[in-house]
């Protein structure tokens, strides 16, 4: 719990929480075990305040601003222990979609699109090309429609005392919008899993669950809502396969009252052709989804020629930008806070999926470990010495090491059973 962060609408920081826990523990735990025993949740915990955050552009148009919810400190306690219950349930059953790395432990953007890309470099190896179309939900969290959510959930045999609660925890809710100062009425919450609530994530996972269980042929791979349908185009018979799965997806969306925002579909197709031509699919309108020899997935840029150049040049603009603010911003230039600086801003824009895009031609190798070697320079005592005599004293690996090291240690980890084996490993 984050010691800093604002009292909900219950009026309780979480700094009260936090200092008083030892006394105050065992009257929360009687209050939580008897609104688990009876299914009850008073309302004031059931109640959110919404605040406005401008998200740039105009300021008179409400989709330039991005809600951000409080809710009661109290609340996130009790939701933490009924998450945990039913991510163990789930996991223990196998009730997840296998496709689904968002919110699941274990699983991370990296590790989605390396399934991904081991779908794409296993057709190349077989001489052929894999489509994907890349989907996008429209307001996909505020969408879910409770009732169905509730039926889900006795699909996945969460009921008893905790499906009552989770029944009572979605239903009435309410929120208030507060900005400058103002604070306006109630208002009832009709769909959508609760924004600002701990259970929100893993709830919608459960509503999507069963999206794969629609397709005949294709890979539905997701992290939360972002999602994308892959298949293997070997004859035309495959073409028309993909587009039925897609048809397939759409009536999956309209059982479940979900809709899609087809303006942000793309299409992109990696490996050999074969002679099959490459057409654009179709959703179930008629529309055109636009084909791209480029695409932004998940915050990595991924091109038809598997080369990366795109992402690694925009990761090494961005850090750039953020070296030079750095240098601008800060007159100290002392190892510990210089480090720190370089770890959190730089360091960490580089690691991000670095085992999806990293490169293997030299001179995108050289340009990524630039990075290191100018900011260290930098450093207060290591003008004179050599990009090697610095990485000893600072106790840092080159960047090349470092994302070979992790290669290393993630397959280690698959071969020992530690984590999903989604590299194919015997």
């Amino acid at each position: 719990m984050d010691a800093n962060s604002s009292a909900g609408p219950d009026g309780i920081p979480a700094k009260f929480l936090i200092k008083t826990k030892e006394t105050i523990s065992l009257a929360l735990l009687i209050i939580m075990r008897k609104s688990l025993d009876e299914g009850k949740i008073p309302d004031i915990l059931k109640l959110a305040h919404v605040t406005p955050i401008h998200k740039g552009g105009s300021k008179l148009k409400p989709e330039q601003y991005r809600p951000v919810s409080l809710t009661s400190h109290i609340m996130k306690v009790l939701e933490r222990v009924v998450k945990t219950r039913i991510m163990k349930h789930l996991l223990e059953k196998g009730l997840i979609n296998p496709g689904q790395h968002g919110f699941v432990p274990g699983k991370s953007t990296q590790t989605q699109l390396l399934e991904h890309f081991c779908d794409i470099y296993e057709a190349i190896a077989e001489g052929v090309r894999i489509d994907t179309v890349y989907l996008d939900f429209a307001k996909a969290f505020d969408k879910v429609n409770h009732n169905i959510l509730l039926q889900k959930l006795v699909k996945h045999k969460i009921k008893g005392k905790v499906g009552m609660w989770i029944r009572e925890f979605l239903s009435d809710r309410k929120y208030r919008v507060v900005a400058n100062g103002e604070m306006s009425e109630e208002q009832d919450v009709k769909s959508g899993v609760p924004q600002g609530t701990v259970l929100a994530a893993i709830l919608f996972v459960i509503m999507i669950s069963d999206i794969d269980e629609e397709v005949n042929r294709s890979i539905i791979r997701c992290f939360a809502d972002d999602t994308r349908n892959s298949l293997k185009i070997k004859t035309e018979e495959d073409k028309k396969a993909m587009q039925s799965d897609l048809n397939l997806i759409y009536k999956w969306a309209e059982r479940n009252i979900m809709e899609f925002n087809e303006v942000k579909f793309e299409q992109m197709a990696c490996g050999r052709t074969n002679g099959i031509c490459i057409e654009s699919y179709r959703t179930p309108s008629g529309k055109e989804i636009e084909y791209k020899n480029k695409v932004k997935d998940l915050g990595v840029i991924t091109s038809e020629d598997l080369l990366f150049r795109e992402h690694i040049d925009s990761v090494v603009t961005s850090c750039k930008i953020k070296q030079g603010i750095i240098l601008r911003k800060f007159i100290t230039r002392k190892e510990e806070p210089m480090m720190k600086m370089f770890k959190t801003y730089i360091r960490s824009k580089i690691d991000y999926c670095c085992l999806v895009w990293s490169p293997w031609c030299q001179k995108d190798i050289n340009k990524i470990e630039r990075l290191q070697r100018n900011f260290t320079s930098k450093i207060e005592g290591m003008e004179k010495l050599d990009y090697h005599e610095r990485l000893i004293k600072l106790n840092l690996f080159s960047l090349e090491r470092r994302r070979e090291r992790f290669m290393i240690i993630n397959a280690w980890q698959q071969l020992e059973g530690e984590k999903e084996n989604i590299l194919g490993f015997k």
